[in-house]
């Protein structure tokens, strides 16, 4: 199974690649990412500029409960999208959309897993190990490098990724907040990646070559939810297995057409999901 698995991942994988091959121009290639950031520096739609310049542990923490009500927000919102693509029965639903934003219409891809047999505990390892987790579960990840911890809210990451020529590479650079032991109950788990805020962290830590080299992908939000699903035994909560939610909204970068994205966001979702789900699954 483990061996079918992966062979699944290797031909999403490559389909990923050939489909980038055959439907973005060439000139989706780098620009310079200082540029763009003295764009959004100086009068750009993006009032977050300097943020995290001043940025204390108190606005970090209040940033990571703004990002986490805007994922509520998001995820009440999909009760009422259509289905994009559907697995297991029925258990693993994707809903895609495009929100306006500062550079047009931006992608919200939204996934759940209903039911997984398994403690929340189990699938909390991926967050706790993401920055390896990540490069092992997705073969486009290149390197995760962790930059520095903003108190103990956040820590700011660096990500390149690997696309097949003549597409180039991409990087992000955001925040990582980590939730653990989190809602009423202590038994959630939440892990969220924003852009919010990054402008230091990309004037300190991306250097000139990487900017020649890489398209700057933006993400708004990214995130891991999982909740505990309950059964009442013997008048208490007993913990039967686990619901686990997926967002993404961002922007790639360069020059991708929206009907390629519309197609490949929902199969993108549903490897991060099951990637995650996998990873958790993996006897320690």
């Amino acid at each position: 199974m483990k061996l079918v698995a992966s062979l699944r991942r290797t031909l999403l994988y490559l389909l990923v690649q050939f489909t980038l091959l055959v439907s973005v121009p060439v000139r989706s290639r780098p620009f310079s990412i200082m540029s763009a950031l003295a764009a959004r520096s100086d009068g750009g739609s993006n009032n977050n500029t300097n943020e995290d310049d001043t940025c204390n542990d108190s606005d970090s923490k209040r940033i990571g409960d703004e990002l986490e009500q805007k994922l509520e927000v998001l995820f009440e919102k999909a009760r009422s999208l259509p289905i994009s693509l559907s697995r297991d029965d029925g258990n693993i639903e994707i809903r895609n959309t495009f929100e306006p934003g500062e550079s047009g219409d931006e992608m919200v891809t939204l996934a759940e897993a209903k039911f997984v047999a398994g403690n929340p505990n189990s699938y909390k390892r991926y967050l706790e190990n993401f920055n390896s987790a990540f490069e092992e579960v997705d073969p486009m990840v290149k390197k995760v490098h962790s930059l520095e911890r903003d108190g103990n809210e956040r820590e700011g990451i660096k990500v390149f990724l690997k696309f097949a020529s003549p597409v180039s590479d991409r990087v992000m650079v955001y925040w990582k907040y980590v939730k653990l032991n989190h809602g009423v109950n202590k038994d959630e788990h939440l892990m969220m990646l924003s852009e919010k805020g990054n402008e230091n962290l990309i004037r300190k830590y991306l250097t000139k070559e990487e900017s020649d080299n890489n398209v700057l992908a933006r993400t708004f939000l990214c995130a891991y939810w999982i909740k505990p699903i309950y059964e009442k035994q013997d008048d208490t909560n007993k913990i039967i297995g686990s619901n686990i939610r997926y967002v993404y909204s961002g922007n790639v970068g360069g020059y991708m057409p929206k009907r390629l994205i519309n197609f490949l966001g929902p199969k993108t979702a549903l490897n991060s999901l099951k990637g995650m789900i996998g990873y958790g699954e993996k006897k320690e």
